[in-house]
């Protein structure tokens, strides 16, 4: 996960477990440049242990790279995204919830933060429904979507073992009206891909 993506600056720490390492990349420099980084404890990576030149990596660091790692720690150190992911995503996920309250064809609805999924099902709100989700994506990326008064489309990622999964992942910067947007938007091709199933 990207570095406060699910509130916490790891994603690990959500759960209470204190790692002997860490591995991470890509979001280190914000997509800019591979680069990646190893954390672990003293007694694991001491230069004693493991000294200069133990080992060599496709990504390890390089100019470019660097600055901009360096760069994205600038950014998160002047930001409060611990605080405003969180924020975020509880008031995401509970306009999740008041949506599968409305629609059995929701199933699971979870997340942290601003990693959030929400499950396509059948009526029963427990069996995989891939056609369903198919049909809703088809719809959203159709541009014909009409909430907030404009024409509008919806781009939605489909994961999950059955490909029946809308993985929700927005910029940090999403605000609760556009939000409010996404759920309408996501409604209303909900609404269109029962139509024309049933």
């Amino acid at each position: 996960m990207g570095f406060y993506r699910t509130g916490k600056f790891w994603a690990i720490e959500n759960f209470g477990i204190t790692p002997d390492a860490l591995v991470f990349g890509k979001s280190l420099t914000n997509g800019v440049n591979p680069l990646s980084g190893i954390w672990a404890k003293e007694k694991l990576i001491s230069p004693v242990v493991f000294p200069p030149g133990s080992t060599h990596s496709t990504f390890s660091s390089n100019p470019l790279g660097t600055t901009a790692g360096l760069e994205t720690m600038k950014l998160i150190e002047e930001s409060d995204f611990g605080a405003s992911v969180a924020k975020k995503g509880k008031y995401f996920i509970a306009r999740l919830r008041s949506l599968k309250k409305k629609w059995p064809q929701i199933g699971d609805v979870d997340g942290l933060g601003l990693a959030l999924r929400i499950e396509i099902c059948r009526k029963d709100g427990y069996t995989p429904d891939k056609a369903l989700t198919d049909l809703i994506e088809e719809i959203g990326l159709s541009g014909k979507l009409t909430s907030g008064g404009k024409r509008r489309g919806l781009v939605l990622d489909v994961g999950g073992y059955y490909k029946n999964v809308f993985t929700i992942a927005p910029s940090f910067y999403i605000t609760e009206k556009e939000i409010d947007l996404g759920i309408d938007l996501l409604e209303e091709a909900l609404v269109k891909a029962i139509k024309k199933t049933s």
